[in-house]
């Protein structure tokens, strides 16, 4: 006779749980093959689509709440061929509403209690923080977009100051383009010599 068989399963199960029951994250334990035994309270307010999970397939659970087929895929080869796996960026669409999280899975190994051998597993939440980096990123491409424009304003200056030079006096190409005091934009009184003269016979 085993020690595991001296205990309840269902109670000792529930006891390596505990940690998870009032986790911020949203837990699950699946057995060995992947069937859902156990999840949290959070899972079910995460995920309320998918009403009662006990005993479904995990990979199917996945695939219910919308996660690519190929993201599925790298689950289940990780999780058999490593004994964990991380997704760190898993869209979830319900109620007209985009949610991201975070998947980290592990395999568990217990000798003295071969039913708690199995997979545990939690989905985090990181919908605001994608949603602050999309707004990040979103203002540097602006950023971008606007010092690409003020290159382009600047050309166009540079040229338009190389044509009037030829044009215009020193002084006033100065005056124009060099960068005005307060005071030089004041209006100011000067003295004006006018000089008339005719030409004989014109």
């Amino acid at each position: 006779m085993k020690i595991e068989d001296f205990f309840n399963q269902s109670n000792l199960i529930d006891l390596s749980f505990f940690n998870f029951r009032n986790a911020i994250t949203a837990a699950y334990f699946a057995d060995s093959d992947l069937r859902i035994i156990k999840v949290n309270d959070n899972f079910k307010r995460f995920f309320p689509i998918l009403g009662n999970v006990s005993h479904a397939y995990f990979p199917d659970v996945l695939e219910h709440l919308g996660i690519e087929g190929g993201q599925i895929e790298r689950f289940v080869e990780e999780i058999n061929t490593k004994g964990m796996v991380l997704l760190p960026e898993v869209h979830v669409r319900y109620d007209g509403e985009d949610r991201v999280y975070s998947l980290l899975s592990t395999r568990t190994q217990d000798d003295s209690f071969t039913y708690l051998n199995g997979v545990q597993g939690q989905f985090v939440d990181r919908t605001e923080e994608h949603r602050l980096r999309r707004e990040r990123e979103e203002l540097v491409e602006q950023r971008m977009r606007d010092q690409e424009i003020i290159e382009q304003k600047s050309q166009k200056l540079e040229v338009l100051a190389n044509r009037l030079a030829r044009y215009l006096s020193p002084q006033i190409y100065h005056s124009l383009f060099d960068e005005p005091s307060e005071e030089d934009t004041l209006h100011k009184r000067k003295n004006l010599t006018v000089f008339f003269s005719d030409v004989v016979q014109f």
